[in-house]
């Protein structure tokens, strides 16, 4: 099987979780580099004796991910439309950028996905859309299911899956922090209190299955009159549900306006 070529621009935390993840994939792929600061170039290197470029030259074939910046977009199109071959294929994980926006710019396929960083295990999820039928040089069965579980969504609701998915580590981040903050409140050490968490954030994978929903999981570690229930009741006194849902409400709202501006509406 011929090798594909799988250009990333730009290596912050998700370019770089997209190398990470691809790194054993050498066999299937030859990948090329694309990052403008020259501190994090030295630090790909580094780690993964890689040498990026500082800036695309010309690209003939293969696929182009995109992982820069939701405002740099427009001018990196002005730039290098010209630069990129019709035949390749336009990977795109930036929030907000509409399969649409980028129509204006390329007549290329283009992929819409949504990852989140646990691409970089290979554990993520990645809803994708797209402009064209089928699976274009095969990259979603050959190199996307390689990094996770994938499924196609409607892009209407890209900016809900984005609030969902791809900032889904942050709220799940934020909740384990508060939850040190508290055990630490109460007369936990930090070092304890960061190790319960991180012990049972390892652990709570193993009990999640698709045929069993998350209510039934609190179900099952909730007994009635004791501690789990006590804390929950509090929860729900304090509007938890609302304030999770506000939160993911924003979030859905920014992606949205993200979309009109790269779309000058």
């Amino acid at each position: 099987m011929e090798k594909m070529d799988i250009h990333i621009v730009g290596l912050g935390n998700l370019g770089s979780a997209f190398l990470k993840g691809l790194r054993d994939l050498i066999e299937k792929t030859d990948i090329y580099l694309y990052e403008e600061s020259e501190d994090v170039r030295q630090l790909i290197q580094e780690n993964y004796s890689l040498t990026p470029k500082e800036s695309v030259n010309m690209i003939s074939k293969g696929v182009l991910i995109l992982c820069i910046k939701p405002q740099n977009i427009n001018e990196f199109f002005d730039i290098y439309k010209d630069k990129i071959a019709k035949d390749v294929l336009i990977c795109t994980p930036i929030a907000g950028l509409e399969i649409k926006t980028i129509e204006k710019y390329l007549e290329n396929n283009v992929l819409r996905i949504m990852p989140n960083l646990l691409i970089q295990d290979k554990t993520g999820f990645i809803p994708f859309t797209s402009n064209y039928e089928g699976d274009y040089l095969n990259f979603i069965h050959n190199i996307l299911e390689n990094l996770g579980t994938v499924k196609e969504v409607d892009e209407s609701m890209f900016a809900i899956v984005t609030a969902l998915s791809g900032s889904g580590p942050a709220w799940f981040y934020e909740l384990s922090n508060q939850l040190v903050n508290a055990g630490t409140k109460l007369g936990l050490s930090l070092k304890d209190s960061e190790l319960i968490v991180q012990e049972l954030l390892k652990a709570l994978p193993s009990l999640v299955h698709e045929n069993e929903t998350f209510e039934n999981l609190v179900n099952k570690v909730m007994s009635p009159g004791g501690t789990t229930e006590a804390g929950l009741n509090s929860l729900n006194n304090a509007s938890f549900d609302t304030i999770i849902f506000e939160a993911i409400q924003k979030a859905t709202q920014r992606s949205t306006e993200i979309s009109k501006e790269l779309n000058n509406e």
